[in-house]
């Protein structure tokens, strides 16, 4: 419907060019006669319609192809970024990384026993739980943030310039936040608490490298018990408890 209203539009201002060219030649064709000059000021007058009207539809063009773009990459549910989005971000942040230093770390968090959620109260529930979510990280975090769906129950957040430190204690602020948040759905309260995986980008990291190092040190989260921070600063293989780690190369429960 949209397609054919533009295609009518278009063919009404071809039109109106085609006429009002015609009446112009037609008009100064013979200058001296009044009847003529009214003929060119018509001309003209049609002219002017049409150059406006093609500029309406121009700048409806730019504000469709700038919804269109917006839609590309956001979540629809939660209004937050989507994956394309993330994977657009990570490889902008390592490319950034690479030229100038400038660090960059992930945060990947995901709702503990969410299907618990969904299961005794239905996905409307579990929908109002996750905008909560969403809403609440965007508040935590700094505007220069980005926070994304990356799917299902899952969230990543990219905090450009933030080193491993402060990016574990941004995921520890984040998780006591959600801790204490509640939502009122059909008449109950509602809570959840969340499960982070910290990591701070390395030079000669990949985004599928970054992104695993954050799952790992998420796994090793759920696994240590939920509702807890861990962070990863290598790729040391195989996912072990914390205590017979290096400190510095492996995950850790973040304590503030």
């Amino acid at each position: 419907m949209i397609k054919e209203d533009r295609t009518y539009r278009i063919t009404f201002l071809g039109l109106i060019a085609g006429v009002s060219i015609c009446l112009l030649t037609a008009g100064f064709g013979q200058l001296d006669s009044s009847h003529t000059r009214i003929l060119s000021f018509a001309g003209l007058f049609g002219l002017i319609a049409a150059v406006g009207l093609s500029e309406s539809l121009r700048s409806e063009s730019s504000l469709r192809f700038a919804k269109l773009m917006a839609s590309s990459t956001t979540d629809p549910l939660t209004g937050v970024g989507n994956r394309r989005c993330l994977d657009a971000e990570i490889e902008r942040r390592i490319a950034q990384l690479r030229r100038h230093g400038t660090t960059v770390s992930l945060l990947m968090i995901d709702v503990d026993h969410f299907k618990q959620l969904n299961d005794s109260f239905g996905h409307l529930a579990g929908d109002a739980m996750l905008r909560n979510l969403a809403k609440l990280l965007d508040k935590t975090l700094r505007d220069m943030d980005l926070v994304t769906r990356y799917g299902g129950e899952e969230f990543v957040a990219v905090l450009p310039g933030t080193d491993l430190h402060h990016a574990r204690l941004a995921g520890e602020r984040i998780r006591q936040a959600i801790e204490y948040s509640r939502i009122n759905f059909d008449g109950q309260e509602l809570g959840v608490t969340i499960s982070i995986g910290v990591t701070e980008a390395l030079s000669n990291d990949t985004p599928a490298i970054f992104l695993n190092r954050a799952d790992q040190a998420l796994y090793e989260a759920k696994s240590a018990g939920r509702n807890c921070c861990y962070f990863r600063s290598s790729e040391e293989k195989g996912a072990r408890h914390h205590s017979e780690l290096d400190p510095l190369s492996v995950s850790e429960p973040v304590m503030v």
